[in-house]
């Protein structure tokens, strides 16, 4: 009876951890994808939000700027084409904070970027009192707004310029290129001019002028922050407090994520990322899967989709005018004018890389490689992005316009001109790269042991029912035996 109990007892045992086993496995999936929402969804206090508000992560900022070096050349009337030196890089560490956080009740937060950035000479190639040389950027903006205005007005224009320039160039240290500013007298009395239809908000032009630790510079975010549909985890609700910028149509929409949360789908095929620089979201489709530090992700880059207006992709025609003219850019190359104060400016990639031939045939010196590629790799499974290469080149156009003779000085009437380009290259690594292989190997490798816990228990209810049926034939046995002492004891009386 004892040995009964027993193997009862491994039986149910065995039953237990079958049960449990199975149970799990056939949950464990939503079990663990509910804890990776509970550590993501953006609130105070969550896994999140700390990583969110300040990135812990290193952040080095390296900038790039063109040098023209055959100014004398062009200024002397000489058919030459532009070229150009790059200088730098000059890097710069980033400190990168979420400040004025406003939880609002429709599950969103509404807050501002600040950043900070320190010159690292170090980790430079050159120092920021560099001399670079470029067009003026004051002149092509004010000449590119005036382009459609009357002959007489675009001469009294070019001759309040040529009041304080004799050349559409200007050079400058690095230092005052990126982050001093540039001074320009025109700046001081560009209000006194009629025609502009832009207020330009700067005494000084320089590409960070007035960024460094500004909460200003990137605008108001509502981002979605996942508590109430947390497919929705990081996607843009709003930008200035509108869900619209200045482009028409659907290329208008504030759409994409804010960038640092995501909830990537089962095999999808393109993220879009927002930029506040250009107004836009930034679409990048799956371009396979990579390994960083040992962990598995999936890669997003840029194709050439990504500066289109409509040449190969109609749906984004609508970042061109609806009447096509000659502002619509060769694919590559994105116009950012009603996002900048109405200056020529054009965003692509480095070196013009992946665009139409028609603008960078006109330049020396530019080198594009598939290393200027822009792309973000992320884990699927909990959402942590891996690395980022964040790259983005500013480019002024530079066009003959009739009656400003100041910023007809290039040789060729229609041109491209890269000015400056930076990179942000981030991986996680540490603690990060702990957490997330952790989390995956918990993800991964709990089935394994519960597989290992359904065998145990099915090897406990063998031994049980072996035990109870050894028992049984045992007792059986005797049973026999003692009928047999009976049978025999009767048949001798």
């Amino acid at each position: 009876m004892v040995v009964s109990k027993r193997s009862l007892w491994l039986i149910v045992g065995g039953m237990l951890l079958v049960g449990v086993g199975v149970l799990l496995n056939a949950t464990w999936a939503l079990i663990f994808h509910a804890k990776i929402q509970q550590m993501m969804i953006l609130r105070n206090g969550s896994t999140s939000f700390d990583i969110w508000k300040a990135l812990p992560i290193p952040i080095y900022m390296e900038c790039f700027l063109f040098n023209i070096t055959n100014v004398e050349d062009i200024l002397a009337g000489k058919n030459v084409s532009i070229e150009l030196k790059e200088m730098g890089p000059y890097v710069f560490r980033e400190i990168n904070q979420k400040v004025n956080i406003t939880w609002n009740h429709n599950g969103t937060v509404t807050f501002r970027n600040q950043r900070f950035w320190y010159f690292k000479p170090e980790l430079s190639n050159g120092s920021l009192s560099d001399n670079i040389t470029s067009i003026n950027p004051i002149i092509a903006t004010i000449a590119y707004t005036v382009r459609h205005e009357r002959i007489m007005v675009k001469v009294f224009v070019d001759m309040v310029l040529r009041m304080y320039h004799r050349s559409m160039f200007v050079t400058a240290p690095a230092q005052h290129w990126l982050f001093d500013g540039v001074q320009d007298p025109v700046l001081d009395m560009v209000g006194r001019i009629p025609a502009l239809p832009y207020t330009i908000p700067f005494d000084r032009f320089g590409w960070f002028y007035k960024r460094n630790g500004s909460i200003d510079a990137d605008g108001v975010f509502t981002i979605n922050t996942g508590s109430e549909d947390f497919s929705k985890l990081g996607k843009m609700e709003r930008w200035q407090y509108s869900n619209k910028t200045v482009y028409r149509e659907q290329c208008g929409t504030v759409q994409g994520s804010a960038g640092e949360l995501w909830n990537l789908q089962r095999d999808q095929q393109e993220i879009s990322i927002y930029a506040a620089d250009l107004c836009t979201q930034m679409t990048l489709p799956y371009s396979g899967k990579v390994m960083k530090h040992g962990i598995e992700g999936v890669e997003f880059a840029a194709n050439d989709s990504l500066f289109d207006n409509g040449h190969k992709y109609p749906n984004q025609a609508c970042f061109c005018d609806e009447v096509r003219d000659n502002n619509c850019m060769p694919a590559g190359a994105f116009n950012v004018s009603a996002c900048k104060y109405g200056a020529p400016a054009f965003v692509s990639l480095p070196h013009l890389l992946g665009m139409d031939s028609y603008y960078p045939s006109k330049i020396k010196g530019l080198n594009p490689d598939p290393k200027h590629n822009f792309k973000m790799s992320i884990e699927p499974v909990t959402g942590m992005p891996l690395a980022i290469s964040a790259q983005l080149q500013a480019n002024a156009l530079i066009r003959h316009i009739p009656g400003v003779s100041l910023n007809n000085q290039l040789p060729d009437p229609d041109v491209l001109l890269p000015m400056f380009w930076f990179r942000e290259d981030i991986e996680v690594s540490g603690e990060y790269v702990t957490f997330a292989k952790a989390a995956l190997g918990v993800r991964f490798g709990l089935p394994y042991a519960l597989y290992v816990s359904i065998m145990i228990g099915l090897l406990l209810i063998a031994c049980g029912v072996y035990k109870i049926r050894r028992f049984a034939m045992r007792q059986l046995k005797e049973a026999d035996k003692e009928a047999s002492k009976k049978f025999l004891g009767n048949h001798d009386r």
